[in-house]
C-alpha cells in the first residue's frame, strides 16, 4: 500500500446518518475533514420547509498526510464505517476536486419558485416562454400557466427548467 504515503484527500464511508458525528470526532482528533451539505426544500404536510442535507449521504472527505500511519485511527473513529478503497488501492482526491465540490455547495443554493411567481422556461420545447407558477407539485416540480397559440396552457415543469424573473 505505498499509495497511502502521499498527502491528499480521501473518502470515508460513514455509518448511516452519522456524517456530522464523524466530522465532529475527526475534528477533535485534529483532522481536516469536509462533509458538503445542501439546503433542500421539501414539502411536508403541504408546507415548504428548508432542510440541510448531506450532498453525498453516507460519505465525507478527510485530508491526511500520513494515511499509512493514520488508517486505523480514521477507520475506528466514531461515526466512520470505513475508508473507501478498491481492493488494496485507496483512491486519493486532488485538492482541485475538493475546491470544486465546495464551489458546488455554495452555488447550489437555488431558490424554488413560489405560487404566483413569473418565470422564464429555460429548457425544452417552450424555452424562452414566460409563464406564471400556479401550483407546486411535490419537491422539485410545479405547474405553470403559459400562453401558447393564443391559449393559456397548464404544464408541469421541473424547477431546474425555470428561472425566476
Amino acid at each position: 500500500m505505498d499509495s497511502m504515503a502521499n498527502d491528499g484527500w480521501y473518502v470515508l464511508k460513514t455509518k448511516p446518518r452519522q456524517e456530522d458525528r464523524a466530522l465532529e470526532n475527526l475534528a477533535r482528533q485534529g483532522f481536516n475533514s469536509f462533509g458538503p451539505k445542501l439546503a433542500v426544500e421539501r414539502i411536508l404536510r403541504g408546507k415548504r420547509t428548508v432542510r440541510t442535507e448531506p450532498m453525498f449521504p453516507g460519505y465525507i472527505f478527510v485530508q491526511s498526510d500520513e494515511l499509512a500511519t493514520q488508517f486505523y485511527k480514521l477507520r475506528s473513529t466514531y461515526g466512520v464505517h470505513s475508508v473507501v478503497r478498491f481492493g488494496d488501492r485507496i483512491p486519493k482526491l486532488p485538492q482541485s476536486w475538493i475546491d470544486s465540490i465546495r464551489g458546488m455547495e455554495a452555488s447550489a443554493e437555488t431558490q424554488a419558485p413560489e405560487v404566483g411567481d413569473q418565470v422564464e422556461i429555460t429548457e425544452g420545447p417552450f424555452k424562452g416562454f414566460l409563464a406564471k407558477v400556479v401550483a407546486l407539485d411535490g419537491e422539485s416540480r410545479c405547474f405553470v400557466l403559459l400562453e401558447w397559440m393564443q391559449k393559456e396552457v397548464k404544464a408541469s415543469m421541473s424547477y431546474s427548467e425555470l428561472q425566476i424573473q
